[in-house]
């Protein structure tokens, strides 16, 4: 069986410190350059492709969202995991005002890619990618509110999205 060493989980009820290794945060960018080039090149390569006007409006909704997605996932630091964890709650730049903003870009930038490619294969890929950060963004939720209580309740009143 494979396990990732980074995502291990403490049993349940145990009191932890979080300790973010450097090795951690290296990983967490490498992640996150793997995302944003993969969907770059996409992008790039529909273009190239499909030079047209679908071509055009895809990529004025995808390359802004590649910018703000890539912020958004920086000012989440050390926060940011492959499980849902409450390490901190994040309530600055972009987290000021969505809750979910990695989400909400990274799905902006997959649908101007969609619009360039007009590809059934890539529609379904996004319908079940959007259906994936949904059950995620509900289970994140979750734990935040255990975590944080009436801090994360008021923080999310405060909130788009």
């Amino acid at each position: 069986m494979w396990e990732l060493p980074l995502v291990c989980a403490p049993p349940v009820g145990a009191r932890t410190s979080v300790v973010v290794t450097e090795k951690t945060e290296r990983v967490s960018r490498l992640l996150l350059l793997g995302d944003l080039l993969f969907y770059f090149a996409v992008l790039v390569a529909a273009l190239i492709w499909r030079h047209d006007q679908f071509c055009i409006l895809g990529s004025a909704i995808a390359l802004p969202s590649f910018a703000l997605w890539f912020a958004a996932k920086l000012q989440l630091g050390a926060s940011f995991t492959l499980k849902a964890e409450a390490r901190q709650l994040v309530t600055r730049g972009l987290y000021s005002r969505i809750r979910h903003p990695v989400y909400l870009f990274s799905t902006c930038a997959m649908l101007g890619i969609a619009i360039c490619l007009r590809s059934i294969y890539f529609d379904l890929y996004l319908a079940i990618v959007i259906g994936l950060q949904v059950w995620r963004i509900r289970r994140e939720e979750q734990v935040l509110r255990e975590k944080f209580g009436q801090a994360y309740l008021d923080y999310r009143r405060q909130t788009w999205f």
